[in-house]
Parts: C-alpha cells; sequence; structure tokens
C-alpha cells in the first residue's frame, strides 16, 4: 500500500507558495515603479541572496513576471528588463486610451464628494512633491491618482489588465524618472499636474465626458514626452 501523503497540514508547499508570492509581489511592484532600467539584468542566485530566499521561489517569480511580458529570460536563465520601444511605446498607450479610459467612464458615478477631496489631495501632494523635486514621491501620487479612479470602477477584469500595462511601463517609467529634475527646470513645471487637476473639475461639475477624455489626454501627454525621450536615449 503506498503512503498517505495527502494532509492539510502540508504547511513547508504552503509556506513556499507565500515566499513565491512576496518575491513575486516585491519584483512587481519595483517593475512599476520604475526600479529597474531597460535591459537590467539580474540572475536567480543574486536575487535570492537579496530576499534570502532559496532559488526556486525566485525563478518561479520570474517565470510569473516573464509571462506577464515584464519580463525577458535568456537561455542561461538570466532575466532582464526588455529594451526600450517607441513601437511598443505606441502599443501600450494605445490600449491604455482604451482600456483606462472605459474604466475611468465607468467610474464615474461611483465617485462622490468624498472622492473628490481624496483626488484633489494627491493632486496637491503630486504638485508639491514636483516643485520640491521628489521624482519617487511624485510616481507614487501619480499612480494613487489613476488607481484610485479605475479601483472605483469595481472591475477586477479591468483592473487586471490595466496592472498589466503599468506592469509593462515601467521602463518607460524609470526613464521619464530619470530625467524629470531637468524637465521640472522647464515649462512642464507649471504643467505637469495640469491633466489631473481637470479631471478633477470635471468630476466637481459632474461632466462625465470632460472626465474621461481629461483622463485619456494626460494618458497621451506622457506618451508625447515619453516618445521625446525614447528618441533621444536611442539616438546615435
Amino acid at each position: 500500500m503506498a503512503p498517505k501523503t495527502a494532509s492539510k497540514g502540508l504547511q513547508p508547499i504552503l509556506e513556499r507558495q507565500t515566499v513565491q508570492d512576496q518575491v513575486y509581489a516585491q519584483l512587481r511592484e519595483a517593475l512599476i515603479a520604475g526600479a529597474f532600467e531597460a535591459k537590467e539584468a539580474f540572475t536567480i542566485a543574486g536575487l535570492a541572496d537579496r530576499f534570502q530566499v532559496s532559488h526556486m521561489p525566485v525563478r518561479e517569480a520570474l517565470r510569473r513576471l516573464a509571462a506577464e511580458s515584464a519580463l525577458r529570460i535568456a537561455p542561461s536563465g538570466t532575466a532582464y528588463v526588455p529594451d526600450l520601444s517607441a513601437d511598443e511605446l505606441e502599443d501600450i498607450t494605445r490600449a491604455r486610451v482604451i482600456i483606462e479610459g472605459a474604466t475611468t467612464a465607468i467610474a464615474f458615478d461611483h465617485l462622490d464628494d468624498d472622492d473628490l477631496a481624496q483626488l484633489q489631495a494627491i493632486v496637491a501632494r503630486h504638485h508639491a512633491s514636483g516643485l520640491a523635486g521628489n521624482t519617487p514621491a511624485m510616481t507614487a501620487a501619480n499612480r494613487e491618482f489613476h488607481f484610485h479612479i479605475y479601483r472605483a470602477a469595481q472591475s477586477p477584469v479591468l483592473m487586471s489588465q490595466i496592472e498589466n500595462l503599468w506592469l509593462r511601463s515601467g521602463p518607460y517609467v524609470r526613464i521619464l524618472s530619470d530625467r524629470m529634475e531637468q524637465l521640472l527646470k522647464t515649462a512642464l513645471r507649471d504643467s505637469f499636474t495640469a491633466h489631473h487637476e481637470s479631471v478633477c473639475k470635471a468630476l466637481a461639475i459632474r461632466d462625465a465626458d470632460a472626465f474621461r477624455a481629461a483622463m485619456e489626454a494626460d494618458i497621451r501627454a506622457s506618451h508625447l514626452l515619453l516618445r521625446q525621450l525614447i528618441a533621444e536615449a536611442t539616438a546615435p
């Protein structure tokens, strides 16, 4: 008779899964935030040492991220961040305008005066961070603003799609962050929160069309700036 191996108390397996999820979540968050540069590589051994875990949860986390197109894995097993591509940026932006625009429209009827006050507070923090040259805080405030609205749509399916698009946008967030200090010395200093302010104004007067249009305009404006930065970064 074969030994009984099935048990609700298989804690080592459950614990290992939890570690894998934690590694995956931290890497995913870092990628979305633009913590890694395009083409930056890291090994399973290096990440395992950093997280103080075995190789297996790191390997599985990297596979999950590769399946989401957030990373590439070389034949050697080394994972790396995809290179910058104007064509890919165009494709991501097109998808963002369609999906995030629709999600914004759905969210509109679920947002009330309390949400408006919270969004206005986020815009104020975003603006203050920009004036102070605090790029990480700017990036965090921008994301907080968008996702406050997207969560209001109460659509796990749409949210999953949006999160994947932001995940794949990580290298582009990084190049923007690297140039932000310089950009804030230009006319952008007085306008980088303009679209978010327009979103808030549209919500305040309950104009659904203007609300969606302002959000889509914000996405397109970021695309135009990033396209210029990519052209400069890849120029011979």
